[in-house]
C-alpha cells in the first residue's frame, strides 16, 4: 500500500475524531444519556404508580398499581361469600401472608400483565448488562477490544429498548381498560408509566450513540495504524495489531 492510499485513509476520518483523545463528544453524550436512562428505568421498574385511581372520586377501589406492588383503598375479595373480607393498603403481588390474596392473583395479574412484567424485566436486565459492560469498558478493557465492547453495548441496549417498547404497548393498550381493575373509568396511566416511556426512548438514543462511538473509535484505530505505517515507512496491513 502506497503513501497516497494511506493519506486517503487519514482523510476518511469523521470531523470530531481526535486520535489522541480517549472518548469523543459522542461517547460523553452516550454516558450522560445512559445515566439518565438508568434512573428512569430503575424508578419505573420499582415504583407502584403505573396506574392510579382518581383521588377526586370517593369510594374507588384502586389507589395505585405497579409491576410488583398493588395498593388498594378497599378491594373486595370476590371469593369471600360472606362479603366481609376487603384488602386495603399496599402489598407485593406474591404476598404469602395475607389470607386469600393468592386466590385472587388471577385477577390481579392477568396474562397481559404477566407479558408486561416479562418484557420490561428483559429491558431492565438488558440495562444492567449494559451498565456492567460500560464499567468494564471504562476501567479494565484492553484497547484492542474497545470497538467490540462498544458495539455489544449498543446492540444490548437496542434489544432491551425493543423489549421495553413491547411492554409499554401492551400495558398502554390494556392497562386502564375495563377488564383489568375495578372502577376502570376512574383509573389512568400515571407517572411510573411515563418514566418507563422516557427511559425506553433514552435507551434507544444511548444505543445509537454507543454504536456511533464504536464507529468513531474504529476510524481512530485505522488512523493510528496508518500513522504508524507513515512514520516507520513500513508496509501497512489492515487490522494489524502492534505489540
Amino acid at each position: 500500500m502506497g503513501f497516497d492510499d494511506r493519506d486517503e485513509r487519514l482523510d476518511d476520518l469523521l470531523p470530531d475524531t481526535n486520535v489522541d483523545r480517549e472518548r469523543t463528544l459522542t461517547g460523553h453524550a452516550a454516558l450522560a444519556v445512559g445515566v439518565l436512562c438508568v434512573v428512569f428505568i430503575v424508578t419505573a421498574f420499582v415504583t407502584p404508580s403505573w396506574i392510579e385511581g382518581d383521588p377526586r372520586f370517593y369510594g374507588t377501589a384502586v389507589e395505585k398499581v405497579g409491576l410488583w406492588t398493588h395498593c388498594f383503598r378497599s378491594l373486595q375479595d370476590y371469593n369471600d361469600l360472606s362479603n366481609t373480607r376487603f384488602y386495603a393498603g399496599c402489598r407485593w403481588i406474591f404476598n404469602p401472608f395475607t389470607e386469600g390474596y393468592d386466590r385472587i392473583r388471577y385477577f390481579l395479574v392477568p396474562p397481559f400483565f404477566v407479558a408486561t412484567q416479562f418484557f420490561f424485566t428483559i429491558c431492565f436486565v438488558g440495562m444492567l448488562v449494559a451498565m456492567a459492560m460500560v464499567m468494564m469498558y471504562l476501567l479494565c478493557i484492553d484497547d484492542y477490544y474497545r470497538v467490540k465492547v462498544l458495539r455489544w453495548i449498543g446492540v444490548d441496549l437496542m434489544v432491551g429498548a425493543a423489549c421495553g417498547t413491547i411492554a409499554l404497548i401492551i400495558f398502554g393498550a390494556m392497562g386502564d381498560g375495563r377488564n383489568f381493575m375495578p372502577d376502570w373509568e376512574h383509573n389512568y396511566l400515571s407517572w411510573s408509566f411515563g418514566l418507563a416511556f422516557v427511559g425506553v426512548v433514552m435507551m434507544y438514543v444511548t444505543a445509537v450513540l454507543f454504536l456511533v462511538e464504536a464507529r468513531i473509535m474504529q476510524r481512530k484505530e485505522l488512523a493510528k495504524e496508518a500513522g504508524i505505517g507513515l512514520t516507520t515507512k513500513e508496509p501497512y496491513y489492515p487490522g494489524e495489531r502492534t505489540v
